[in-house]
């Protein structure tokens, strides 16, 4: 196939995901990033197979995990640096329901490369609150978000695909594809949260959801695993945590706020009476959408542009596969996934 060039407007998960794929196609990329992304603020990176309570598989597992290890092995070597950290997740199961469902499903095939059996040590384990036991997940991991978009921005900057501004609209023309004088074959975007103030695809559900996280200092806490149980505990070395996240729906606003930071101190005291420090809080905004899946496809009626949007908290988990799915979209017409097909909103509004 020839070699297409292409616009992202959004350099971000999804954007940055886009852009490797089609770079591995053999296309041509430019994105637009003002270099400021809120999302990344609130976004701990973490890989979780499950789904907690019923102990269920994330949905698609088996192949985005296997895509997103692979994605992130080989985009360390491409920004030459380190991205990718596995990571044992302890979970302090919240009741004998949940106890029994990892019981039952540690001896299924189906969860033996994710449910570790639990063995008396996980029965009896004393870091932690274990009313009900706990239970070690495998294939878990976790990309620094932060550091996954500064590296990215900066391996795009100096490949000259990158312009460090906000999307000018007024310079777009949505007819010939041309941004301020430069013609491009297709344009995607991909702008997170900022969507509805994006004049494209604005009749789409996508929420903006503002998360905040706390970082504290322990001697205390393990750092050996990453606890979860009404929050998760994220060993980020030297004794520091992320402690994370809450959930605020509709909300875009980035200030702090001392009834989240009691909310997330709550949260961490269910799982222990540790003795830590407050080292600071972050603020973010997830693009999220009800139905808990991302929103992929074309524009209604303006040949070749594009959505990827709405990733969620399952982002790094999702993004590798589902760019690569939008790109075979775009240039080899392959169908996507009923559930994140733009299409599922167009039909309910006759479009």
């Amino acid at each position: 196939m020839e070699s297409q060039h292409v616009l992202i407007i959004g350099a971000g998960l999804a954007g940055t995901s886009l852009a490797h794929q089609l770079l591995a196609k053999g296309h041509r990329v430019q994105l637009i990033d003002r270099g400021i992304n809120h999302s990344t603020a609130v976004a701990a990176g973490m890989v979780n197979p499950m789904v907690f309570r019923r102990m269920n598989k994330s949905w698609r597992l088996d192949e985005f995990i296997s895509d997103a290890r692979n994605f992130y092995l080989q985009l360390e070597k491409t920004v030459e640096d380190k991205l990718f950290h596995p990571i044992v997740i302890r979970r302090m199961l919240s009741s004998e329901q949940e106890r029994n469902y990892w019981l039952e499903r540690q001896k299924s095939p189906e969860f033996t490369d994710y449910l570790t059996e639990i063995n008396p040590e996980d029965e009896s384990y004393s870091l932690a609150q274990n009313h009900f036991g706990s239970g070690r997940l495998k294939s878990s991991f976790w990309v620094d978000a932060k550091r996954y978009y500064d590296l990215n921005l900066a391996y795009f900057e100096r490949k000259g695909s990158l312009l460090k501004e906000d999307f000018d609209s007024s310079s777009f023309d949505e007819n010939t594809l041309v941004y301020k004088g430069i013609p491009y074959d297709k344009v995607v975007f991909s702008v997170g949260y900022q969507q509805i103030n994006t004049p494209f695809f604005q009749e789409l559900p996508i929420q903006q959801t503002k998360g905040q996280t706390i970082r504290i200092r322990s001697q205390e806490v393990p750092e050996n695993e990453s606890l979860n149980r009404k929050c998760f505990v994220l060993p980020l070395g030297n004794h520091v945590f992320r402690i994370g996240a809450t959930y605020e729906w509709d909300n875009p606003d980035l200030s702090p706020t001392e009834e989240a930071k009691q909310e997330l101190i709550g949260h961490l005291n269910v799982l222990g009476d540790f003795s830590y420090d407050i080292l600071d809080q972050q603020v973010g905004v997830r693009p999220t959408v009800l139905d808990r899946r991302p929103i992929l496809g074309a524009h209604h009626s303006i040949k070749n542009v594009f959505l990827f949007n709405g990733l969620g908290t399952k982002g790094y988990l999702m993004a590798p596969t589902l760019a690569r799915e939008l790109a075979d979209f775009m240039f080899e017409g392959k169908p996507l996934d009923k559930e994140i097909s733009i299409n599922r909103f167009y039909k309910k509004l006759n479009l």
